[in-house]
């Protein structure tokens, strides 16, 4: 089937990529807590971010392909003699028992593969937004919840699968103006440049965890804009639910805004289907609006987190296996 944006022509699309990766308008302003100069600033720092600025440079200067493809096998090749690769082998062997050490070996090649195209496609999404509409299937039966979700908002729930980045990149093409929470990263160099990535696409505002950053997206959210958030990290201080048969400390962030805001909760997965194709599949959760608010709530988490393994399973070599997602 030949991608296309449901209702919006290539045009129509292009048009508005031009106007997102160009700027014509403003681009809402970073969250003032991530700002390098209110962090302290080392060596290292310096030089992690002069490689990151050469690698930023050569990979510009390649088609999106092979950017992708290089990066992908950079981390293919590197990455599985690290220390991270013990850790996604042991998640491994606990979620797929049956299968061999072989088996769960080359998944792990396919992990770091598609990690390696993620980080590289993340710092090219000028270029990306512009093909969009060449490289992502989008769902044709979504126009009655697009339509709901100009009218009233909504939570973007989304997992580290495929390529999550792009999820602005979408949202933009399809009008929005989305809102995301981010994890502060060590260095804080690099945190700015990787905020300013993303600014081009994630319009709404872009809030570091913690920071009070769950009171801003939702007071972003009640102007119509969407909320983004990552559902499948382990949170210490989430509630327990099972996860592939496991008990995992899980976020319920995600079903509290939906529910407290009224507004749906759509879960979001990227799906890399060939190179630097992709296929968007969506589905919307129900989250529960009873006189039972913690019970809605967990039963709307506890749904989101069932739909995330159900899509691990299916494509188990486009998650990130290496994080801590169980104690």
């Amino acid at each position: 089937m030949k991608p296309c944006f449901t209702g919006l022509s290539p045009v129509h699309i292009k048009r508005c990529a031009l106007i997102q990766v160009r700027l014509n308008g403003r681009t809402p302003a970073p969250d003032p807590t991530l700002r390098a100069s209110m962090r302290k600033i080392t060596l290292t720092h310096r030089l992690e971010y002069a490689v990151l600025i050469t690698v930023v440079f050569l990979l510009r200067a390649m088609p999106l392909w092979m950017a992708s493809g290089l990066m992908g096998w950079c981390w293919r090749m590197v990455a599985p003699r690290l220390s991270r690769q013990k850790r996604a082998m042991d998640h491994l062997r606990l979620c797929f028992p049956n299968k061999s050490e072989d088996e769960l070996y080359r998944l792990t090649l396919g992990m770091w593969d598609n990690l390696g195209r993620t980080f590289a496609e993340s710092l090219l999404a000028e270029k990306f937004m512009l093909a969009a509409h060449d490289l992502v299937e989008m769902p044709e039966d979504i126009t009655d919840l697009v339509e709901r979700m100009h009218e009233v908002g909504g939570v973007i729930v989304s997992l580290h699968s495929g390529n999550w980045e792009l999820g602005g990149v979408l949202s933009a093409a399809y009008g929005f103006n989305c809102a995301v929470i981010i994890q502060k990263l060590k260095n804080p160099l690099v945190h700015d440049f990787m905020v300013s990535q993303r600014g081009s696409t994630f319009r709404g505002g872009i809030f570091a965890k913690g920071d009070r950053a769950g009171m801003r997206i939702m007071n972003t959210l009640k102007g119509g804009i969407l909320a983004a958030v990552m559902g499948d990290l382990r949170d210490g201080r989430g509630v327990t639910i099972p996860f592939f048969g496991m008990p995992a400390k899980t976020n319920q962030f995600a079903a509290l805004l939906a529910r407290q805001q009224n507004v749906p909760l759509v879960a979001v997965r990227i799906l890399r289907t060939d190179g630097i194709h992709f296929k968007l599949e969506l589905t919307e959760i129900d989250v529960p609006r009873t006189d039972d608010a913690d019970g809605d709530i967990l039963k709307g988490t506890m749904r989101m987190t069932a739909q995330f393994e159900d899509w691990i399973r299916a494509h188990p070599e486009q998650w990130m296996w290496a994080h801590k997602r169980w104690s």
